[in-house]
């Protein structure tokens, strides 16, 4: 019997990482193997219902020790441009990005993270290490001589990241020297340079929870290897969602996910109601709880709010799915062979939709102004800027032409639904 620690990101939208490493650390636990996972407070709940041995590491108590004996007195992030609401859209071009919205602003808060999960290693004693995404897991792996392996994806795979593979990097886009913050640990602890964030991702192993056609990941020399969804793909499907489903139109299934953590939820679900209102369409949209379906239904004969739905269900019984653009449902629609249209919110889920559109099972549709304006923060380490979008532009004549574009697609995605079924 192995011990496996997983260390997922959760300090951001977090939920995919938990839940990749959540469904692998209980499928161990199947094959006779003792799991664990270090998880924010926020998850922690999710980890303990799965039946997994949760250790809780509070963020929240960092405010109280944030204060050091030299410039900046207080480390933190703060908003240079001013801007008059929050984003529909963020523009960025690498994992560098993450590292200040993760909370590392400071050398002082990096120690202070390896120290609470060092103890939480000492209390477990792991014989391996599997981080996703998580900046600590490859130092922590080498300062206690623990093997790593690191749940990765095309975007940010440490041996050769490509994360705006589609397009050229903005000029105006200018990443935080994410390294920065983690350059006495990488002394200490490595034997490599570092001199990017995804170099902090590095690890023995890397597991690609998908198939070579949806993350081209050439591998080379490296241990790399596709192992499918990290997720549930049974055909243990629910009640049909979809109310109205025996009239004789197509269903649309619209999924508004955490990861896109907008402001503007509101102005999206009444810009939905005006576009599918009397449309020859059942439309079933999932708030996600983040604003509650009661508030948005009764408005529309064809169209049903609920806060939650079973995902895989409603992908089943729908002829189109519309979402954010997020790595959990892009999978299920992949599986299920079902086509999709793409509202990204950020740049990481257009590098999503625009995967399913080069594999020609959807399409991407951006919801927001084309002219991106410059979002620029500061931290301890200097500027960075995301390039943003702020109003909402959502027209049914567009959208329109872009789901009958999609319906109507030829190509059949079968090869890759089965290879992705078969990797599990």
């Amino acid at each position: 019997m192995q011990k496996v620690l997983f260390l997922p990101s959760d300090h951001g939208g977090g939920m995919g990482h938990v839940s990749r490493c959540i469904f692998l650390a209980k499928k161990l636990n199947d094959l006779g193997h003792e799991t664990a996972i270090v998880l924010e407070k926020k998850h922690f709940a999710v980890g303990i219902k799965a039946g997994v041995k949760s250790f809780l590491v509070d963020t929240r108590m960092e405010r109280l020790q944030k204060y050091q004996f030299k410039r900046p007195f207080k480390p933190q992030v703060s908003l240079k441009t001013r801007i008059w609401k929050a984003p529909i859209f963020l523009e960025f071009n690498s994992l560098a990005f993450q590292v200040p919205r993760d909370g590392y602003v400071s050398e002082k808060i990096v120690d202070i993270r390896l120290k609470n999960i060092d103890k939480m290693i000492n209390n477990f004693k792991p014989d391996v290490l599997i981080g996703d995404t998580h900046f600590l897991t490859y130092i922590l792996g080498k300062k206690n001589d623990i093997p790593v392996v690191q749940i990765t994806r095309f975007a940010g795979y440490p041996p050769d990241p490509n994360f705006m593979w589609w397009k050229d990097d903005p000029p105006e886009l200018t990443p935080p020297q994410a390294i920065r913050p983690f350059e006495a640990s990488i002394e200490k602890y490595l034997d490599e340079r570092a001199s990017r964030a995804e170099d902090l991702l590095r690890g023995d192993r890397y597991l690609v929870p998908s198939c070579p056609e949806v993350e081209p990941i050439s591998g080379n020399d490296v241990d790399t290897h596709f192992v499918g969804p990290m997720a549930p793909v049974d055909d243990n499907y629910v009640d049909n969602p979809f109310t109205g489903s025996n009239n004789g139109l197509k269903n649309i299934y619209i999924s508004i996910g955490g990861g896109a953590a907008r402001s503007q939820e509101k102005q999206l679900f009444i810009k939905l109601i005006e576009v599918f209102d009397g449309s020859e369409y059942n439309v079933l949209i999932s708030t996600g709880k983040r604003v509650p379906a009661a508030k948005y239904n009764n408005k529309s004969k064809n169209i049903n709010f609920v806060d939650w739905v079973h995902g895989l269900t409603a992908i089943h019984y729908a002829d189109l799915i519309i979402f954010h653009g997020g790595y959990g449902t892009m999978t299920e629609t992949l599986i299920q062979n079902k086509p999709s249209i793409v509202f990204p919110s950020h740049s990481e889920q257009e590098g999503n939709g625009r995967r399913i559109q080069k594999l020609g099972a959807g399409a991407v549709l951006s919801i927001h102004e084309k002219e991106l304006s410059p979002l620029e923060f500061t931290w301890p380490y200097g500027q960075y800027t995301f390039l943003a979008g702020y109003e909402l532009q959502l027209e049914r004549d567009t959208v329109f032409e872009e789901v009958n574009k999609v319906l109507n697609m030829s190509s059949d995605n079968n090869g890759i639904s089965n290879k992705l079924k078969a990797l599990v």
